[in-house]
């Protein structure tokens, strides 16, 4: 099996989905701005400096889904998905990813993004596999909180690695993965072909110092 795998934020989206979603939920007034805004902005900027505490940060997105309720949330997301994830896909990216298919990788998506947003824009991206940060559902409802390992970092490359196991893959042979983010270098360095798309400025330096690819897409 030839793998390829794709993160979203960032590499095939140009720009970040949670952060949008919120953005998205702020402007349109479904929920409160100054605390989303500041806690928004709060938490993206861990992110970037690859000091994220994810487990903090899933409690703080997923609390959106929480505030809507099944129902307004699940009309909010067609309507985030036409009007803000459509302009997001990057089509120079998708030339690549269409690629790997015409070849006849196995493509998979893998995102820290909870699987609520992960799954909708890996649905639109025609993905069949696909892999993100898990929340926990009791009772039909989401608690706020995560099940397994957050798709970030360590956690990212332990659900990769699980799902080619499930999948008959036993090792990184035959991989390449694409990201913008310092906050994959666990995944990066395990793959046989890594690829920095429009890399941050740490994974830049990570990527010229061990010769990797670099993609810089407009």
């Amino acid at each position: 099996m030839k793998l390829t795998i794709f993160d979203l934020d960032n590499t095939i989206l140009k720009g970040d989905s949670d952060y949008s979603w919120i953005e998205f939920l702020i402007i349109n007034n479904h929920v409160d701005g100054d605390f989303y805004r500041n806690k928004n902005d709060y938490f993206y900027d861990q992110y970037v400096e690859g000091k994220l505490d994810i487990h903090e940060y899933c409690e703080f997105a997923l609390s959106t889904f929480i505030v809507l309720g099944k129902e307004k949330a699940e009309k909010l997301l067609d309507i985030f998905m036409k009007e803000i994830i459509e302009p997001m896909i990057n089509i120079y990216i998708l030339r690549i990813l269409h690629k790997h298919y015409e070849a006849g990788d196995t493509l998979l998506l893998a995102s820290a993004t909870n699987s609520i947003l992960v799954n909708r824009i890996g649905a639109r991206l025609e993905f069949k596999n696909i892999i993100g940060t898990d929340p926990e559902v009791k009772d039909g409802s989401i608690t706020g909180k995560i099940i397994g390992d957050p798709a970030i970092g360590d956690g990212k490359l332990k659900k990769v690695v699980s799902w080619m196991r499930d999948n008959g893959k036993l090792d990184f042979s035959e991989t390449t993965f694409y990201s913008d983010s310092i906050n994959d270098l666990p995944l990066l360095e395990s793959v046989e072909k890594p690829i920095a798309v429009n890399p941050d400025d740490r994974l830049r330096e990570a990527s010229v110092l061990r010769g990797w690819e670099i993609v810089d897409l407009t």
